[in-house]
C-alpha cells in the first residue's frame, strides 16, 4: 500500500542556507536535519518555530552546525520534544561542536540564545543508532522504519532510508564517494540492494557546478603552500570546524609535516576532547585506520607533530612561524576570528581556506575576494593559486572588557542582591512545602531523586529536627565506603588479572598504573566545559580591517563534485528526485542534467523554501477523516498487516460540518472537498492544513449503489501451491508457468480431470477445469488469499 507523502523545505532550498526539511508520511511529521548558521539568529527559524511542537521525529545526518545547530534551541525553547535519531559519532561529536560554539560566543558576548543545560538535555533525547540498523518508529510514526548508511565526509555521517509500506525514501545530502585518509566513501552507489531505485531520493546540488582535482593533488598543494609561507617566516591560519572535517586535515598534515621547527597547532576550546574522542571511534573510520590498529596497534590520531591548545595566549607565546588550525570555520566568531584580526594586515601571513563557509559569513566574503582575483591560464582559473587582495573589509567585533573599580563594585552588589532575592524566594517555597507535608512524606519521589543524584551514599536523619525526611534544610552526609578486601575465587585464591594477560596487554596495564600515579595535566574530557571568567561588560564595534595577507583556497570540504553527483544519481536511478541545498544556478544545472539523462526519471522537483510538494507514488491518495457513524458501519477485511474496507460516503468540508445542513441535499460529494494532490503551491500554514481535513460521512441509503465485489491482493503461484499442498492436493508446475492441481491419491488421473491455475497479467488469475466439488474448493481457497470487498 502506498503512503501519502509530502515534502516541504524549511530552509536550504535553491540556496546554500543550513539544511532543515519537513517530510510528512501519512500523519507522521519527520524533520530531516535541524541546521543553523553560526550567527545563531532566532529570526532565521521562523518556519521551525511554527512547526516544532508538531514534529514526531528528527533525523540528523552530520554533526556540524549546518545540520544540527538549531536542535538544542528547538528542544529547549520551541517545544520540540519528539525523539531524535543520529549515529553514535554524530551524537558525540555534535555535542562537542555545540560546546565549542557556545564557548566561542560566550567569551565575547552575553550569549543567551541557548545554554549548556539545553545542549545536554537535547542530546540526552537523541537515540544513537549504528549503520545498517533498521529501527521501527512508534507513535504517529508507527509503521515507519529508518536505517542509517555511511555518507562519507564526516565521521558517523549518515544517509537515511525511510521506509513505509511499499515506499522507500532516501535522504542523501553532503556525501562523498572518494575514500579519504580516515573515512570510507559513501555506499550510495554501491549498496544496490538497499539504496538503489528508491521511490524518492532527496539530494543536494551544493557542488553541482564544481569540478575537483584528485585528492592527492589537493593534499600536495596544501602541504607545499604551508611549507612555502612558513619558510618566509609567515604565520598561516586555517579556519576549520570544531570536530568533523578537521580530523581529515589534522591527520593529513601530521603525516606529511615538513619541519620539526614549525609547530602545527589545533586551536579550539574543545581540541583535547575532540582528539581523544576520535581515538575511541576507530570502528567508525575507514579500512586504513581499522587495519592499522588491528595489525600494528597504532592509532591514527596519536599525532607526532600536531599540538592541541585551547587558549589563544598560549599559541601567541610560541615564537617564530606557525600553522594554526583554529575554529570556527565561518570566521564569524571564535579563536579563528581573533587570529584573523591579528594576522590579516601583515603581507607575509597567509590564510588558507579549506571551506567556503555559509552564505553571508566572513569566510564566504574572503572566498569571494579570492575567487574574484584568481590568476587565470588559458581562460581557466588555477584552483589553488594564491591572491593578495589588499582591500579593507568592514567587520563587527565583539569584545569582553573586565570590569574595574566602581563598575566592579556595583556588579558585586547586584550579584549579592540577586543571590539574596533567590535565596529568599527559595526559602519561602521550602517553607510552604514543609507546612503542607507531614512526617509520612519520606517516600517523596522528588526527594529520592535529589538524594540519588548526589555523591553521597545516604543521608542520615537528624532526630532533633522535626519535619519530613527529605524536607530538612541540612542532613548529615555519609561518604561512600569502599571494600578493600581482595577478590578471591571459589577456592580462596586471590585473583590477579595481570597473570592472565600476555605481552602487550601486560605492558599496557603496567603503563596505565604508572600514569595513574602521576598528577594529571590534561583537562577532563568526559564532562562539559566549565566556563569561568571575570565579570565583564560586552561591547560591539565596527572596524575596517585591512586584508593585506595572502589568501588561498584549497577544497577540503569532502563533498562529491558535479560530475560524480550526476553519475551517482544515474546509478541510483530513483523513481522521483528532489533537489535541495544548492545555489539557484547549481540547482538548475543538476535538474537540467538529470532531465537530459535517458536513464533518469522525469519526475524531478526543485522546491523553494516553504513550497509543499506531493511526492506520493499514487496520485489518487487523499487525507480525510472518517466520522464515528461511518466507522461503526464498516465491514473490515484483513490482508496481511492491513485492514481494508469498501466505503460509500459523502465528503464534507470543515465549513459544512459547522453549518449543520451542508447543502449536500442530493447526497453527492462536493468536487472541491479534497485538495488535489498535484497542488504544489506554497502552503501558508502547514499546521492549519493538517488540522482542517475534510470528513467522510455515511451516504444516505437511497443514494447507495450495490458494487461488484473487489478482490484485493497479489497472489504468487508458488505461495498458493503451498496452500494447496497443505490441504492435501498434489500440484506441479507445467510448461508456461501453469500450476496443475489434482486431488490427493489421483496423481495418475487423466489430465482432462485436473485443474489449472494460470496468471495472465499483474493481479489477474484464471482457474480452469471441469465443474466439480474439487473446482469449487480450490476456488474458495484462491478467494481466501485475497481480501474480498
Amino acid at each position: 500500500m502506498a503512503a501519502f507523502i509530502k515534502f516541504t523545505p524549511l530552509t536550504g532550498a535553491q540556496n546554500e542556507d543550513p539544511l532543515c526539511y519537513l517530510l510528512e508520511v501519512d500523519s507522521a511529521k519527520i524533520l530531516l536535519d535541524c541546521g543553523w548558521s553560526d550567527r545563531f539568529e532566532p529570526d532565521d527559524l521562523t518556519s521551525l518555530k511554527r512547526l516544532a511542537k508538531h514534529i514526531d521525529a528528527v533525523l540528523i545526518s552530520h554533526s556540524d552546525i549546518a545540520h544540527m545547530g538549531a536542535y538544542p534551541y528547538a528542544y529547549g525553547q520551541l517545544g520540540l520534544t519528539c525523539p531524535a535519531y543520529a549515529t553514535i559519532p554524530v551524537h558525540d561529536m555534535g555535542q562537542i561542536c555545540l560546546y565549542d560554539a557556545f564557548q566561542s560566543r560566550s567569551e565575547v558576548e552575553e550569549f543567551k540564545v541557548f545554554s549548556l543545560d539545553e545542549v545536554d538535555a537535547a542530546f540526552e533525547n537523541i537515540l544513537p543508532l549504528r549503520y545498517s540498523q533498521p529501527f521501527a518508529l512508534l507513535g504517529k510514526c508507527q509503521g515507519i522504519t529508518i536505517t542509517a548508511y555511511p555518507a562519507g565526509r564526516t565521521i558517523g555521517g549518515a544517509l537515511w532510508k525511510i521506509k513505509k509500506d511499499t515506499d522507500e525514501i532516501v535522504y542523501a545530502v553532503d556525501y562523498n564517494h572518494i575514500k579519504e585518509r580516515h573515512l570510507n566513501p559513501t555506499v550510495l552507489h554501491k549498496n544496490t540492494e538497499a539504496l538503489s531505485r528508491p521511490s524518492v531520493l532527496i539530494t543536494d546540488a551544493f557542488n553541482s557546478l564544481n569540478i575537483l582535482s584528485s585528492r592527492k593533488h589537493r593534499e600536495t598543494a596544501l602541504v607545499d603552500s604551508l611549507a612555502h609561507y612558513t619558510k618566509l617566516g609567515a604565520n598561516v591560519l586555517l579556519p576549520v570546524d570544531s570536530c568533523v572535517r578537521v580530523l581529515e586535515l589534522a591527520y593529513t598534515l601530521d603525516q606529511n609535516w615538513f619541519s620539526s621547527n614549525v609547530p602545527l597547532i589545533f586551536l579550539s576550546y574543545q581540541s583535547v576532547r575532540v582528539i581523544n574522542m576520535a581515538k575511541n571511534m576507530i570502528e567508525w573510520m575507514g579500512d586504513n585506520v581499522t587495519n592499522t590498529f588491528s595489525q600494528r596497534r597504532e592509532n591514527y590520531f596519536e599525532f607526532n607533530h600536531l599540538r592541541t591548545y585551547s587558549a589563544l595566549k598560549d599559541v601567541l607565546a610560541i615564537p617564530g612561524p606557525k600553522v594554526v588550525l583554529a575554529s570556527l570555520s565561518g570566521l564569524e566568531t571564535g579563536l579563528a576570528n581573533e587570529l584573523l584580526q591579528l594576522w590579516a594586515e601583515h603581507p607575509q601571513n597567509a590564510i588558507v581556506l579549506t571551506d567556503r563557509g555559509h552564505p553571508n559569513s566572513l569566510a564566504r566574503r574572503l572566498y569571494t575576494e579570492w575567487e574574484s582575483r584568481l590568476v587565470r591560464m588559458d581562460g581557466q582559473p588555477l584552483p589553488t593559486a594564491p591572491v593578495q587582495p589588499n582591500v579593507y573589509i568592514d567587520l563587527e567585533v565583539r569584545k569582553a572588557i573586565p570590569l574595574e573599580g566602581q563598575a566592579l563594585v556595583q556588579y558585586h552588589e547586584r550579584e549579592r542582591e540577586r543571590l539574596t532575592r533567590e535565596a529568599l524566594e527559595a526559602s519561602k517555597g521550602q517553607s510552604s512545602i514543609d507546612d503542607d507535608d507531614s512526617d509520612d512524606d519520606d517516600g517523596d519521589e522528588s526527594g529520592t531523586k535529589d538524594t540519588l543524584s548526589t555523591q553521597f551514599d545516604v543521608y542520615v536523619k537528624d532526630p532533633i529536627r522535626s519535619g519530613g525526611f527529605f524536607k530538612q534544610n541540612q542532613a548529615f552526609a555519609m561518604f561512600p565506603v569502599f571494600d578493600s578486601r581482595k577478590i578471591v575465587d571459589d577456592y580462596g585464591e586471590a585473583i590477579d588479572p595481570g597473570h592472565y594477560m600476555k605481552g602487550e596487554f601486560q605492558f599496557a596495564l603496567a603503563q596505565a598504573a604508572e600514569e595513574a600515579k602521576r598528577p594529571s595535566t590534561r583537562m577532563e574530557v568526559d564532562k562539559r566545559p566549565v566556563i569561568s571568567k571575570p565579570p565583564s561588560e560586552y561591547v560591539t564595534s565596527q572596524i575596517r580591517l585591512f586584508l593585506g595577507c595572502v589568501l588561498v583556497f584549497i577544497d577540503f570540504e569532502g563533498r562529491s563534485d558535479g560530475n560524480s553527483i550526476k553519475n551517482i544519481l544515474s546509478q541510483v536511478s530513483p523513481r522521483k528526485l528532489i533537489v535541495v541545498h544548492g545555489s539557484e544556478a547549481a540547482t538548475n544545472d543538476l535538474v537540467s542534467s538529470c532531465m537530459s539523462d535517458d536513464n533518469m526519471t522525469k519526475d524531478i522537483f526543485a522546491p523553494t523554501v516553504g513550497e509543499c510538494i506531493n511526492i506520493s507514488s499514487s496520485k489518487n491518495i487523499y487525507q480525510i477523516k472518517l466520522t464515528d457513524s461511518l466507522v461503526s458501519s464498516l465491514r473490515v477485511e484483513r490482508l496481511d498487516d492491513y485492514e481494508l474496507s469498501f466505503v460509500t460516503g459523502v465528503v464534507r468540508t470543515g465549513k459544512n460540518q459547522a453549518g449543520g445542513n451542508d447543502g449536500d441535499q442530493d447526497g453527492q460529494p462536493e468536487d472541491s472537498a479534497a485538495p488535489s494532490p498535484d497542488d504544489s503551491s506554497v502552503v501558508p500554514d502547514l499546521v492549519a492544513q493538517t488540522t482542517q481535513l475534510p470528513t467522510l460521512d455515511v451516504l444516505p441509503l437511497e443514494h447507495q449503489k450495490v458494487h461488484r465485489p473487489l478482490l484485493v491482493g497479489d497472489v504468487k503461484l508458488s505461495e498458493f501451491r503451498k496452500v494447496l499442498q497443505a490441504e492435501g492436493y498434489q500440484t506441479e508446475f507445467v510448461e508456461g508457468g501453469v500450476l496443475r492441481v489434482v486431488a490427493s491419491g489421483t496423481a495418475n488421473a487423466a489430465p482432462q480431470g485436473a485443474l489449472a491455475v494460470r496468471k495472465l497479467g499483474l493481479g489477474k488469475l484464471v482457474l480452469e477445469g471441469p465443474l466439480s466439488p474439487q473446482y469449487f474448493k480450490v476456488r474458495r481457497l484462491l478467494y481466501s488469499q485475497h481480501a474480498v470487498l
